[in-house]
């Protein structure tokens, strides 16, 4: 007689697929931004060949200042000895800079660079000066030319990485949402409409059964109840003995009342340890029946250091001064207060 909204499933299954694809877009961006990071990736490497372009340039000035007797090499002289530095405390603190195929190569010409430029500080000589400042050109050209394909060799080999890494995420991705749809196409939907610890239906589902009721209250003018159930004390159960045995009273309390309501009626876990229940073509008379037979069975049933546990709440049924769900609840929520507030352990219909 009371029927699931097939609305809902189609709405959930929406949902689902929608967030997958999301997902899938966020990866694609991901891996646009793992490209950007590339970059920094090669920062060293872009900073080790603008140092030894640096040096090239500079030990060519330093030897043209120094055989027209300018003073200005002493500074040149300076500006390439910090620079020797710079490139020193880059090798000796990231030893996976120079790749290991060609660390040989790499420090065979660098060492022969460093070398080249003590002879050339000590040199005074016009001709010997002339020929070390070609070979140190020479050398200096050629290991900044390596350390320029070591930098595009990693480049290459990130770009390898990422395309393979994004192509399996992709692919992976891709058969997650066929895996999702095609469970939710046979009634997975179920799982999104019920509350994992209580095994009752969710906030969800009330909210899309209850709009169910009013409509057809709207249209055929069938009467429907409602009731906001209340743990009493329950932070004190939490606070006392535990979550894990707070989380026990929520079980124990939503299976009286699956197990007292009838079949018609749906039970939900509202909110902590709040459970709603609507009771299709039911008067508040009848509701306040159904609410004081859980009330005393949880009072009889359900114990802690043999303290019983109860529980307040309000009853009432929609009629047509409500507009809008929201003050009905509210109504409702109103009668557990005033049961809170009385007492506790009681039903107040509203």
């Amino acid at each position: 007689m009371f029927k699931q909204n097939k609305v809902l499933n189609s709405f959930t299954s929406s949902i689902i697929l929608f967030f997958l694809f999301s997902m899938l877009i966020i990866v694609i961006l991901n891996q646009i931004f793992i490209q950007q990071e590339l970059k920094k990736y090669t920062e060293y490497d872009t900073i080790m060949i603008n140092k030894l372009g640096q040096i090239r340039g500079g030990i060519q000035r330093y030897s043209k200042l120094k055989l027209i007797n300018n003073k200005k090499y002493i500074i040149v002289q300076k500006n390439i000895n910090q620079i020797f530095e710079i490139i020193n405390n880059y090798l000796n603190n990231n030893p996976s800079l120079i790749p290991y195929d060609r660390i040989i190569s790499f420090y065979d010409k660098y060492n022969s660079v460093q070398s080249l430029w003590e002879q050339i500080q000590k040199a005074n000589d016009k001709d010997n000066l002339l020929k070390l400042s070609e070979q140190v050109w020479k050398i200096s050209n050629e290991l900044t030319c390596l350390m320029t394909k070591i930098a595009k060799q990693k480049v290459k080999a990130f770009e390898k990485i990422i395309y393979i890494f994004s192509l399996i995420t992709i692919i992976v991705i891709i058969i997650v949402i066929i895996i999702v749809y095609l469970l939710v196409r046979i009634g997975l939907e179920k799982s999104t409409i019920t509350d994992p610890l209580t095994k009752l239906y969710n906030r969800l589902y009330f909210n899309n059964q209850i709009n169910y009721l009013k409509n057809q209250y709207e249209r055929n003018k069938k009467p429907f109840s409602a009731m906001l159930i209340d743990i009493d004390n329950f932070k004190k159960i939490n606070d006392t003995y535990g979550h894990h045995i707070g989380d026990e009273v929520l079980k124990n309390v939503a299976k009286i009342i699956k197990t007292t309501i009838r079949k018609t009626d749906i039970a939900c876990r509202y909110g902590g340890e709040e459970f709603i229940i609507l009771l299709p073509e039911t008067e508040k008379s009848k509701a306040k029946e159904i609410a004081e037979r859980i009330r005393k069975k949880i009072e009889s049933s359900i114990q802690y250091d043999d303290n019983p546990v109860t529980i307040s709440a309000g009853v009432g049924e929609f009629n047509e001064k409500y507009k809008t769900i929201h003050h009905f609840i509210h109504d409702v929520d109103e009668g557990l207060y005033v049961a809170k507030r009385t007492g506790k352990n009681k039903i107040i219909t509203v």
